[in-house]
């Protein structure tokens, strides 16, 4: 399969940028329809972070979630 690179996200990389540089108050959620480019889109924004900044990303792929509870479950490892 090829492969489409990286690009036409400026948009959307402002936006996260834009929050991270805000005083942080609630969890950031990246969501969207399946092989939309969320994972490439964080993957990028966290190559270009400085030293200073230390995210925590989960991602959920492949994790059965059809509730709050299965959520902080999954977000929390909790059996």
């Amino acid at each position: 399969m090829k492969r489409i690179e990286f690009h036409n996200r400026e948009r959307e990389i402002k936006e996260i940028k834009d929050l991270l540089d805000s005083e942080p108050s609630l969890i950031t959620f990246a969501y969207g329809p399946m092989n939309s480019g969320k994972t490439t889109l964080i993957n990028h924004l966290i190559e270009q972070l400085s030293e200073e900044c230390a995210p925590f990303y989960i991602n959920l792929r492949g994790c059965f979630i059809t509730g709050y509870e299965d959520f902080l479950n999954v977000l929390f490892e909790i059996d």
